[in-house]
């Protein structure tokens, strides 16, 4: 049976395949699913704020999200192919 994690783990790597996540959106949008913000995000990548940013914007751009919670619900949402 699956626990709560890997079955996150499972839909945030469907996500990467689905939405052309890079390795380090696909770090980034883990964590924003975990509840990080942004700068606590960046600052466990080794990037800046700035940088972490920018990221996010990046994964916006490319599942389509306007918020964090909307970004969660998406890669929680999503099937693999």
């Amino acid at each position: 049976m699956l626990n709560a994690l890997t079955l996150t783990k499972d839909k945030l790597d469907a996500a990467r395949s689905v939405f052309g996540l890079s390795p380090v959106q696909q770090r980034m949008a883990e964590m924003i699913a975990s509840g990080h913000d942004v700068a606590a995000s960046a600052n466990l990548l080794g990037v800046t704020v700035n940088t972490g940013k920018t990221h996010l914007q990046r994964i916006f751009d490319k599942t389509g999200a306007r918020s964090q919670a909307a970004l969660v619900r998406t890669l929680l949402s999503i099937e693999r192919p």
